[in-house]
């Protein structure tokens, strides 16, 4: 048992790696390995490899693609429309069942599976027909809202769907609704019927930046929802949680870290401003306000604690005998399922509680089990349950605090050498709390080593405070404020006055304890991806060297070779990092930022940097470099910029700038419009302003004016300015045209130059071509005019530019449908090789000897099932 837990937990870990899900050729493949692997009675176990990859498989597209379907015709009501040939659910959910109670007594002749994978091949283009329509129209569909709405979110929310189309939901995924201008305000348990347009979910794909679409499809949800109108409000009724996210509301409306409670009680996070959230995160105390394995573990300890010294007072233990320990546990379990219900139920509330139910369920039945086989029994039932779970980095961190509390219990259950009754009363209780309180700051000085790796990996930044301030938090959060919190809410419904001086006391516990300790938000140090890899083969080597150590004592081992390995380790590390800045010396680097709709690029060479334009920003709160260039940038140890220029002055270009310009250091900034630029950092661009609130420090960088014929030298490369000649009322014939060259190899940045411009340049070129015999328009990739829009790349200046690539910056399914077909179809035509960052994610192209090659996000650096296009 124990060898096939390890294995089936190995296949999960490795899912996360996978290019592709299982497809019908690897459908036969598992079934026929599972029917193998049973008949040989010696290796009966390995049946689980290829029984746990196709249930991953299935489990996932039933999940997140699922739909419902008319039992007459079979119709298809929601289908992802990223899937060419997708699974249909009622055969996945049957063929899953399949798998699950055929495993023991498979036969070749049971023909139902054949059949049913016969079924969805017969069915494949009724499907992606159906899927295509649902994208393109408008649909009625009826939800049950999940999120718990407030002023600051009604416009966004979670929900699960009912019925689309007046047709029954029975296997669809949870959906996340966008509601431009609400008309109400829902709340969590209604029902709500609306006409949405729907559009499978995509996030933006960049290296280091946060991954959505991972995120989403590990909360399972997997289609965006558009509301253009509300129908009719079907059931009114709310959830007994939203009467209570209510009343608490209300009862903590006047105090200042209200945010900060409601987080703590009911995992949201929507009222936290700005600076609050910025806090925590520096602070190293965000896994503090995210409900998860360590609340629920803490609070477990505290409430088993309590009760356990009530129960002695008031069931001595002669009464209860072998009931008091198994009693006290059902109750601290209780208490934290009624935690876990106020919380939501959220992914990582249900896995810690699964893990703490199913620990004390060992615990309390005595059986013999050793700790390391009750954590991986853990982990396997939690992904059995929800395989998805494996693609959320919360998972990890759940597991890792979980762990170490389980192990902490574990060490309190052994039976210690005690010399209590030599000692007076009093001595005795000392010791006792001298004994307490050196396990709990062993317990907070564990979780936050062991947490440590998990952290970097995952934010790929670290608080150099961390350890003294979690000292202080971790008891502060565990013994105070989350107990007088949650006694508050509970005195709410009983006693309101009482209920209201609990939430003041927490709120005055958490104003001080942010207040003082807000000095050491300082010490917030984001690293590079080599400072990662550095710190995390020092942590592997000290293991390591542990480990030799500890089996030195049992084996005759030399300490010549005690220390090869760590050695060996070393020298491959220091390798790895020469040939890596070799490698950037030989080779200068275009890489196209997957913003959405907007344009952003960085230029490399001889390690220095450009970047020309910086995404969009939203509703005056959220820029996309924010969570995309900002963190590539961070991750590659950048922290200035030789150039920065920003074509022109529209959001989908410029929304991000006062984002750059307050991390990093700009030695020369241009702009396609730079008086305009310039005056706007203070006064017209609200947007920007809302922005730069975020960041302490504020800094102002001068434009200068982008023109025609101005030469910049970055690295091997040569800049040059093409155009404007003369500012416009134009914005984007105003953008900044700029043309980079190593004397080779050419690329061509166009901003969003109409064909005018173009017309123009193409004047421009044939002049110098016939005096000088220069092209300064021929390049080898080009950066497309306008996203792709029809009002660009006109055939004249396609041919005279001559690319060997163009490339498309353009959002998934954005409005205006960039890049247009027509326009695809004039480059195709030219036999000119095209990329849509909308498909491919972020793109980088690695000019060497002369030599380009290319590298997407999708397809090459980041090759996973859940970044690709799903296809059966």
């Amino acid at each position: 048992m124990r060898i096939t837990i390890w294995l089936s937990i190995a296949v999960f870990v490795t899912t996360l790696y996978w290019p592709q899900l299982v497809n019908y050729s690897g459908i036969f493949s598992c079934a026929l390995c599972i029917f193998v692997f049973l008949c040989w009675p010696k290796w009966r176990y390995l049946a689980i490899l290829p029984f746990t990859a196709l249930y991953f498989s299935l489990f996932s597209y039933v999940s997140l693609f699922g739909g419902s379907f008319d039992s007459i015709n079979y119709k298809p009501l929601l289908a992802n429309d990223l899937l060419a040939t997708p699974l249909l659910a009622k055969d996945l959910a049957h063929l899953q069942s399949t798998s699950r109670t055929s495993l023991s007594n498979f036969e070749p002749g049971n023909h139902q599976l054949v059949n049913n994978i016969s079924n969805i091949k017969k069915h494949k283009q009724q499907v992606s027909q159906t899927s295509s329509t649902l994208s393109k129209q408008d649909n009625t569909i009826i939800v049950r809202v999940k999120s718990l709405i407030n002023t600051k979110n009604t416009g966004y929310f979670i929900a699960s769907i009912i019925s689309i189309n007046e047709q029954r939901c029975d296997f669809c995924p949870l959906v996340e609704m966008r509601w431009y201008k609400p008309s109400l305000q829902v709340q969590a348990g209604q029902v709500h019927q609306f006409k949405v347009r729907l559009k499978a979910l995509q996030g933006k794909a960049n290296p280091h930046g946060f991954d959505r679409q991972k995120w989403r499809y590990s909360q399972h949800i997997a289609y965006i929802a558009n509301i253009k109108q509300h129908m009719q409000v079907i059931d009114k009724r709310i959830s007994i949680r939203a009467s209570l996210y209510q009343k608490v509301m209300q009862a903590t409306n006047e105090l200042p870290q209200q945010g900060s409670l409601l987080a703590l009680i009911f995992a949201d996070k929507s009222l936290l401003n700005e600076h609050e959230k910025s806090l925590i995160k520096q602070l190293g105390i965000a896994h503090l306000f995210a409900i998860s394995g360590l609340h629920i573990g803490l609070l477990f300890i505290f409430s088993t604690v309590i009760l356990n010294a009530v129960f002695k007072q008031l069931l001595p233990v002669r009464y209860l005998g072998w009931f008091s320990w198994r009693l006290v546990n059902t109750v601290g379990l209780l208490v934290c399922l009624s935690y876990g219900y106020i919380s939501g139920f959220s992914l990582p509330t249900e896995r810690a509680l699964l893990m703490l139910l199913i620990s004390v369920l060992v615990l309390s039945s005595k059986l013999k089990i050793s700790l390391l086989d009750l954590l991986l029994l853990c982990l396997w039932i939690i992904l059995l349950l929800d395989p998805l779970s494996i693609l959320s980095s919360s998972l990890w961190l759940s597991f890792m605090a979980m762990s170490t509390i389980l192990a902490f219990i574990w060490l309190l259950q052994r039976p210690q050498e005690t010399t209590e009754q030599k000692n007076s009363w009093y001595k005795v209780k000392l010791q006792r709390l001298f004994i307490t309180i050196k396990g709990l700051l062993l317990l907070q000085l564990v979780l936050t080593l062991f947490m440590l790796p998990i952290q970097l990996i995952n934010f790929s930044a670290i608080s150099l405070y961390a350890l003294p301030i979690n000292l202080i938090a971790i008891p502060l959060f565990s013994w105070f404020i989350i107990p007088l919190t949650l006694l508050g809410v509970m005195f709410l419904l009983l006693i309101e006055p009482v209920g209201v001086a609990l939430f003041s006391i927490s709120d005055q516990f958490l104003s001080h304890f942010l207040d003082y300790f807000s000095i050491l938000s300082a010490g917030y140090v984001t690293l590079s991806q080599l400072h990662i890899v550095l710190i995390l083969t020092f942590i592997l080597f000290s293991s390591l060297f542990l480990l030799l150590n500890l089996i030195h004592r049992f084996f005759n081992i030399t300490k010549t070779k005690m220390w090869l390995l760590p050695s060996i380790l070393l020298v491959f590390v220091g390798i790895r990092v020469v040939e890596q800045r070799w490698q950037n010396e030989q080779q200068w680097q275009l890489e196209v930022f997957d913003v959405g709709q907007g344009l952003a690029i960085l230029i490399y060479s001889n390690g220095q940097t450009l970047l020309y334009d910086t995404g969009p920003s939203y509703g005056g709160s959220y820029a996309v470099a924010e969570s995309t260039v900002l963190p590539y940038l961070q991750a590659r140890g950048i922290t200035q910029l030789d150039y920065f220029f920003i074509s022109h002055s529209d959001n989908d270009h410029a929304g991000g700038r006062a984002v750059i310009q307050d991390n990093l250091d700009i030695k020369k900034a241009y702009a396609g419009e730079a008086d305009l630029m310039n005056q706007n950092q203070t006064h017209s661009h609200q947007t920007n302003n809302r922005l730069s609130k975020k960041h302490k420090n504020k800094r102002h960088t001068q434009y200068q004016q982008c023109f025609s014929g101005q030469v910049h030298q970055l690295g091997k490369l040569t800049l040059t300015t093409l155009s404007p000649s003369s500012i416009g009322s134009n914005n984007n014939n105003n953008s900044c045209v700029l043309q980079v060259s190593d004397g080779v190899n050419r690329v061509l940045l166009t901003g969003d130059i109409s064909k005018a411009v173009e017309q123009k340049l193409i004047v421009e070129n044939r002049q110098s071509i016939a005096e000088k015999n220069v092209n300064n328009l021929h390049a080898d990739i080009l950066i497309a005019p306008h996203h792709g829009s029809n009002t660009s790349s006109s055939l004249a200046f396609i041919k005279q530019v001559n690319p060997q690539w163009v490339v498309f910056s353009a959002g998934y399914k954005n409005r205006w449908r960039f890049p247009v077909e027509q326009v695809v179809q004039r480059y195709q035509q030219l036999g000119i090789k095209h990329l849509s960052t909308a498909n491919t994610g972020f793109i980088r192209f690695n000019v060497q000897n002369h030599h380009i090659e290319v590298k997407t996000y999708r397809e090459d650096l980041a090759a996973y099932w859940y970044h690709r296009h799903l296809a059966l």
